[in-house]
């Protein structure tokens, strides 16, 4: 018997929306200025101050006001004047021009951070955030930079990723103790990191893998120094890893390592950073769930660590790499974001590429078929 389902039916249902058949609201092609990718989901800064979203959405994570995935960019409702997307597993924020951050989706720790514990499929205000310059959404928790360098951060606290000294949750901002002269963030699973203006790198928070790179496996509730960096320009905290970007082009990782993802060529998990091998021209560090990338000064991208999904983007001809591989056919990239089992890259134009798992349409090229080498996101 054959059986046919309207659009509207589809949606009712949750199913995802095919490229077909997914209404777009924008009627001249986006150009996009940032990308960020999650764990099964995208999100990207459209020139001019939009967001859009794609992949999954069963906590409202697309922000378009339901819990329908995506196979193709939607545009996330009520955000015209953004200047930062961070996109998390189940969460996603907005850093706006005002300095004041918006974020949608799952909220049961707080991490939308407007008071309550109520999800939401549309961008609701963060309470008591002003002067933003940069924000960074963890697994259940995230974290904003403030003008002049503090933190602040709310939702999930249970390893004391809130900074704060307690392990108590907060559905509103709380200051990261002792921070001062932060000039970027990190926020990814259970852990946080800043980088502090000359060079130094602070984390806080999960412990287990030796992710706060202080030399211990012990959690901590206030940030800690991570051991021997000098001289980082860039930061960026996987699942139970992290990574910093040298001045010079070079790269260290530290913490968990059981794909390869601190690039080493060893798949042995160190508390303190280590270099990644053969690592020079590097101009940004992106640390993903088990694997990380980096872009290389003239465009390429390279990535090293876990393989099983292609989120390294070089085919696929190995399941992990202990050292950076190429990623295929890239030569204009300005930016890379690594997410889950994916990673997405921004290309020069406005473009964005992504590779990796796709079960949930976090490739944004309409289908949900995986890809071992870099595919066009279809911009609307």
């Amino acid at each position: 018997m054959l059986v046919t389902f309207s659009l509207a039916a589809m949606m009712a249902a949750g199913a995802l929306v095919p490229a077909e058949s997914a209404s777009r609201a924008s009627a001249a092609p986006a150009t996009y200025a940032q990308v960020s990718a999650g764990h099964n989901h995208t999100c990207a800064l459209v020139s001019g101050g939009a967001v859009e979203c794609w992949g999954r959405n069963g906590r409202g994570q697309l922000g378009n006001g339901t819990k329908v995935a995506s196979a193709v960019p939607v545009d996330v409702s009520g955000i015209a004047s953004a200047i930062q997307v961070s996109a998390g597993p189940k969460h996603t924020c907005a850093l706006i021009s005002s300095g004041r951050v918006k974020c949608w989706g799952w909220n049961l720790y707080g991490q939308l951070g407007n008071g309550t514990r109520v999800e939401s499929r549309v961008p609701v205000e963060v309470s008591n955030i002003r002067g933003a310059t940069q924000v960074s959404s963890g697994w259940h928790h995230t974290c904003a930079l403030i003008s002049g360098g503090g933190v602040k951060c709310w939702g999930d606290n249970y390893y004391g990723e809130l900074g704060n000294g307690t392990t108590a949750d907060s559905k509103v901002p709380v200051r990261v103790s002792g921070i001062t002269g932060a000039i970027r963030i990190s926020s990814r699973w259970t852990h946080t990191c800043a980088l502090i203006s000359g060079g130094t790198v602070r984390c806080w928070g999960h412990n287990s893998n030796g992710q706060l790179g202080n030399g211990t496996t012990t959690d901590s509730s206030v940030p800690v120094d991570v051991s021997g960096i000098t001289g980082a320009i860039g930061i960026s905290a996987g699942a139970w890893h992290a990574c910093v970007l040298l001045s010079g082009g070079a790269a260290m990782c530290w913490g968990w390592n059981g794909d390869g993802q601190l690039g080493d060529g060893t798949t042995t998990d160190s508390s303190t950073p280590v270099g990644v091998l053969g690592m020079t021209g590097a101009t940004q560090i992106a640390s993903g769930f088990g694997h990380t990338c980096a872009l290389i000064a003239g465009g390429a991208a390279k990535c090293w660590g876990d393989n099983a999904d292609g989120e390294l983007g070089d085919g696929g001809a190995e399941s992990k790499s202990s050292v950076p591989v190429d990623v295929s056919g890239l030569s204009d990239v300005t930016q890379v974001s690594s997410g889950g089992f994916h990673t997405c890259a921004l290309i020069s134009g406005g473009g964005a590429k992504c590779w990796g798992q796709n079960s949930n349409g976090q490739l944004g090229d309409g289908t949900t078929t995986g890809s071992s080498v870099p595919v066009d996101v279809l911009l609307g």
